[in-house]
């Protein structure tokens, strides 16, 4: 009987052994699986965020949603395009927006012009988990297309504006020179009158055509040695008889010795600067007045133009545009003329500034680098 205690209570040992020894197995697996729980937990969580940031970075907007037809995910593009929060619109079945053809029209913000693509997701296994809403805003690429297209048409139109512009140049040069010949047949008429304003005309409308042609070509120089003063004296001579008639008075003052006023320049695109500006300031001065030319050195030997008339003057905020493309104040003003100036002055690497009062008149002080 004492025999059969003992053997039973190895064997209990033994299963308690066993037991323990299983246990302690347990444990072990146990705590490996949870470790590898948490390990598969913080990667999917890790991909989770990853898969937020991608969606969020993108410019495209992103919407899930689930079988019943509720939003389950929405990217940071779409809640700023809709004009939402994903705190507002998870979990509700509509997005509050309108699709109509290629414009999405939000509740909440502007409506653009989208490209839109829908499509089911599925699983694995081919079974649809949903359906993902894709959308892009391309409201700014039609802009693009469109100045594209008025571009294009702008360039053509200008090509032949110009292919004009050489046609018509020409037979203006004969009008100017016959009018200016029955000028001198009938001086002292009235008839002589109307050959000067024919005359006046056509200069103006020939330096409007060389505006347009220097814009569209571009500005370069090609430089040489000529005299200020010359190039100031033959355009007094040749504005002589339009000054005349608006009873506007052309005067040239320097302190200068002559060797001084040579200086290294294009003259046919400064003759052109010095009439765009001349121009400017007989339209200035419609009831007669005086432009006054002086030149001098600056400390650094720079040569310095001084152009002043006694016209209106200007305002700050004209004065401030006056040198921009296409800026005109004047009905039929182009806007080109001096424009075209202060790029003759910097592709001369020189500069000019403009210094005006309304009722006081305008002065413009253009400066040019010492040789």
């Amino acid at each position: 009987m004492m025999e059969k205690n003992t053997q039973d209570m190895e064997l209990l040992s033994k299963a308690m052994e066993t037991f323990n020894s299983a246990s302690s197995s347990l444990l072990v697996y146990y705590s490996a699986l949870e470790e590898k729980v948490k390990l598969l937990t913080q990667e999917v969580e890790h991909k989770k965020q990853q898969l937020d940031s991608i969606l969020d970075s993108i410019d495209m907007g992103v919407i899930f949603f689930d079988t019943s037809g509720s939003v389950t995910l929405i990217n940071k593009a779409a809640q700023s395009l809709l004009g939402v929060r994903a705190k507002d619109i998870v979990g509700n079945t509509g997005i509050c927006a309108e699709v109509k053809g290629e414009m999405i029209i939000p509740e909440n913000a502007k409506p653009f012009a989208a490209l839109t693509s829908e499509t089911d997701v599925l699983d694995q296994s081919g079974n649809s988990i949903g359906r993902a809403l894709i959308f892009k805003d391309i409201t700014r690429l039609q802009e693009l297309e469109a100045e594209n297209e008025r571009n294009r048409r702008l360039t053509a139109m200008g090509e032949l504006v110009l292919k004009i512009a050489h046609e018509v140049r020409n037979p203006l040069g004969s009008i100017e020179l016959f009018a200016s010949l029955i000028y001198e047949d009938l001086k002292g008429s009235r008839q002589a009158e109307y050959a000067t304003r024919i005359s006046d005309s056509v200069r103006s409308l020939v330096n409007t055509l060389d505006n347009m042609l220097r814009y569209s070509r571009g500005i370069a120089p090609r430089f040489s040695e000529a005299s200020f003063s010359d190039t100031i004296s033959e355009l007094r001579a040749e504005f002589a008889e339009m000054m005349d008639t608006k009873s506007i008075e052309l005067v040239y003052e320097t302190g200068l010795d002559p060797s001084k006023c040579v200086i290294s320049m294009d003259k046919g695109l400064m003759r052109q600067a010095l009439i765009n500006v001349f121009l400017n300031s007989m339209q200035a001065m419609p009831d007669g007045g005086r432009i006054s030319v002086s030149t001098s050195r600056d400390a650094d030997n720079n040569f310095v133009i001084s152009i002043k008339d006694t016209g209106s003057g200007m305002d700050s905020e004209t004065a401030a545009k006056m040198f921009e493309p296409f800026f005109s104040t004047k009905d039929r003003g182009t806007g080109l003329g001096m424009s075209i100036t202060r790029n003759v002055v910097e592709a001369h690497k020189g500069s000019i500034r403009v210094d005006s009062r309304q009722g006081a008149g305008t002065e413009l002080t253009i400066t040019l680098p010492a040789q």
